[in-house]
């Protein structure tokens, strides 16, 4: 095993921890019931598109086979979708699917960014091995 392939590995270990962590936060912030009196003092759909862009990012370098991309986009989209759905469930939240676009949005905005991505070597390598 090279240098290259043993940092890849833990680059890679470390994108699936955070992927699991913006997992986790994106249910828990998006099920527990809303804490009365609060405000973001940013707009939500550039949260949420914020959120979707980093946890494609997550997920894209967490499982390197660059054969599935867009089979990666669309289970994330679909989780972000449930998620919604979800909310609907929760007293005093609601599904919006201007939220569901945002979300899209970020996924969109990933996979628009990736041939950019492509020309940083440490991208390549860890979408390859």
């Amino acid at each position: 095993m090279t240098n290259n392939t043993r940092e890849a590995a833990v680059i890679q270990n470390l994108f699936r921890l955070m992927f699991i962590f913006l997992i986790i936060m994106s249910i828990v912030m998006s099920l527990a019931p809303p804490i009365a009196n609060t405000s973001l003092n940013m707009n939500d759909k550039i949260v949420h598109a914020a959120a979707y862009f980093s946890l494609m990012l997550a997920c894209d370098f967490s499982w390197r086979s660059g054969k599935s991309l867009i089979t990666k986009a669309l289970l994330v989209f679909v989780y972000s979708g449930l998620i919604e759905y979800a909310q609907d469930l929760v007293p005093g939240r609601h599904m919006s699917s201007y939220d569901l676009a945002a979300n899209a949005a970020g996924i969109g905005v990933f996979l628009v960014l990736v041939p950019v991505f492509n020309k940083l070597q440490l991208y390549r390598v860890l979408r390859l091995n």
